[in-house]
């Protein structure tokens, strides 16, 4: 979501910066693809990242993809943006629980059968309620 102090564009001005008609963000924005900024007035703002975001559409509309197939690209683009920040915070968790514990990992734990450590409890398998 774009921020107020980023949102500094407005329709006519962020169009003519993209290179398309300011009805096509109003399209644009109706699908999904775009979400600019609003004033308290109603008034749409755009950023220099939403102006980023209007490029890529510009560049895979052109290379033939549909609104649907730009929309459900984006999406990916975003679950992917999330997945990797997420990846880099697991690492840093686990390189400062790999210097908490001596290079290892995971505190000392109960050793299982085969000498394997373990974390889990037991778990009982099979039915619990047979006949």
């Amino acid at each position: 979501m774009t921020r107020k102090r980023d949102a500094v564009y407005i329709i006519s001005v962020a169009a003519e910066l993209a290179g398309v008609h300011p009805q096509t963000l109003r399209i644009y924005e109706r699908k999904g693809l775009i979400e600019p900024f609003r004033t308290p007035g109603g008034t749409r703002r755009y950023s220099e990242e939403d102006l980023a975001r209007l490029g890529l559409i510009q560049e895979l509309t052109s290379a033939g993809v549909n609104l649907e197939g730009v929309r459900r690209i984006l999406e990916l683009q975003n679950d992917n943006d999330r997945l990797r920040s997420q990846v880099d915070r697991l690492r840093r968790l686990l390189g400062e629980a790999e210097a908490r514990y001596g290079g290892t990992t995971l505190p000392s734990t109960p050793v299982g059968p085969q000498g394997v450590r373990r974390n889990l409890p037991d778990i009982i398998r099979g039915f619990p309620f047979r006949d």
